[in-house]
């Protein structure tokens, strides 16, 4: 891929990146997770989705300083190299991202397949692996009719998907006579220990609410900008589950939304009729599809950027030089995705084995979102003086509450640890050996200044930043 000193241009403003940290609160698996959580814990579960938000808001801080320290296209490798060191980096991404690609990508593929499969009677397997091989078509030749009408999709989901929350908690099927109350307890029948439980659960209601810093580096003020997206898309999140889940336990059996493999279709036709379950498996099929698609696309490119730093086989920083796609890293994820799709569908696509899909990452995803709250530690006492324009208050009061949020949020999905655990020994093992076998630093600790210089010459000017980290290049003889 040839080199060019073209630069983003900084023009994102409130709306599109609010829309980015918003965009998985309307994927498959979460509005499953939502009713399976709900299952868990009856009319309870706002309390559930409430200390689950802890830990979630704790690491929305740590984004928000950390992209306004590195405005750039950057992620959790990008901050993590500069604090603890490139193994931690390269851990978190193919620890973390990989898992993402593999479990919840194949996840999405089969649950848009049983989502057909529950209107049309279309066996899932075929639906399933239909779509994933057409997500492998627009990622490799780069179907632009699908580009055009990508942007818009999340926005009209989650816009369809309130809507239905919103009428079902306000009874207009029960008005129509298409839906009747099903007499739900606040608890659970497992008690307050139900309610407590399921905290690891309803983590995944905001997985991925980070997906906006990436965009940092064509986002206006990002600095002010990012923080306000994080938690207005959050506390979003977090009201619209809420109400969908009341309305899913106020009109289906609590048994259904515990053991369908679609409880959420289910929670919908309950509470709207056959209107409603065509409305979620329509956005399901639709969500499924954009999410995985986009996995489809994230992961290559994360695989590219870790070879050209000779973290991974040369392969996977080949570009095609007609389609412009890094093709071996496509096709590797799309294998990864096309076996466990496989998988669960062989599984029969029940509530089982799609939360253990779901919580392996999950378990995965918090280890990340703890990383990216010690990073900020460890920079700030690394580099006390450097001028951050978005600071967390009171950092190690914050952090602490955050961290142990989250491992008690892993501990809630303890018997997904050792899953998660033994593919990150599988990614420890390779950078070990790779970074031995090529005469490498296994651990490099990178420096600041050489990220921030990156950022400036390959950015657009940003007001404040630019100046205030000139002015600290210099005091560190780094210009």
């Amino acid at each position: 891929m040839e080199q060019n000193n073209t630069k983003l241009k900084r023009v994102l403003g409130f709306g599109a990146t609010y829309g980015a940290a918003m965009g998985l609160v309307v994927s498959g698996t979460a509005m499953f997770s939502v009713t399976q959580v709900a299952g868990q814990a009856s009319h309870a579960v706002w309390i559930t989705g409430l200390i689950g938000l802890i830990p979630i808001i704790c690491a929305a801080l740590a984004f928000s300083e950390l992209s306004a320290m590195l405005p750039g296209g950057g992620m959790i490798s990008d901050y993590t190299s500069p604090a603890l060191g490139r193994f931690w980096g390269t851990l978190a991404v193919l620890g973390t991202y990989v898992l993402l690609a593999a479990a919840d990508g194949s996840t999405q593929m089969a649950m848009s397949g049983y989502s057909l499969q529950d209107v049309t009677g279309i066996p899932a397997i075929v639906t399933s692996l239909v779509f994933l091989v057409l997500c492998l078509f627009i990622n490799l030749f780069d179907v632009g009719v699908y580009g055009k009408f990508a942007g818009a999709l999340p926005i009209g989901m989650m816009i369809a998907y309130m809507v239905l929350a919103i009428c079902g908690a306000l009874g207009v099927g029960e008005s129509m006579g298409i839906a009747a109350p099903v007499g739900s307890t606040f608890l659970p029948s497992t008690g307050w220990a139900g309610v407590f439980g399921a905290v690891g659960s309803s983590i995944w209601w905001y997985i991925g609410f980070e997906n906006c810093c990436p965009m940092a580096e064509e986002t206006k003020e990002p600095y002010k900008v990012i923080p306000k997206a994080l938690f207005a898309a959050l506390i979003t999140i977090y009201l619209i589950d809420i109400v969908f889940s009341y309305a899913a336990l106020k009109y289906t059996d609590i048994n259904v939304l515990l053991t369908s493999g679609v409880s959420h279709i289910d929670g919908s036709r309950a509470m709207m009729g056959t209107i409603g379950a065509v409305i979620m498996s329509t956005i399901t099929i639709l969500a499924s599809f954009t999410t995985a698609n986009s996995q489809l696309a994230a992961l290559p490119r994360m695989f590219y950027g870790l070879a050209r730093q000779g973290q991974l086989p040369k392969a996977f920083g080949y570009v095609h030089p007609k389609y412009r796609v890094p093709i071996y890293g496509t096709i590797t994820c799309f294998l990864l995705m096309f076996v466990c799709t496989i998988y669960i569908c062989a599984q029969g696509g029940t509530a089982e084995i799609m939360n253990m899909f779901i919580n392996i990452v999950c378990v995965a995803w918090l280890g990340c979102y703890i990383l990216a709250m010690v990073d900020v530690l460890v920079l700030r006492k690394r580099y006390p003086d450097f001028p951050r324009l978005f600071k967390v208050p009171a950092p190690k009061v914050t952090f602490t509450i955050g961290i142990i949020g989250s491992i008690y949020a892993i501990y809630t999905i303890s018997d997904y640890i050792l899953f998660t655990l033994a593919w990150l020994a599988v990614v420890v093992i390779f950078i070990i050996v790779w970074n031995k076998a090529h005469k490498k630093p296994i651990n490099e600790v990178t420096k600041l200044e050489d990220a921030v210089i990156m950022i400036r010459e390959r950015t657009e000017y940003l007001p404040v930043w630019d100046e205030a980290v000139v002015d600290w290049l210099k005091s560190r003889n780094a210009l």
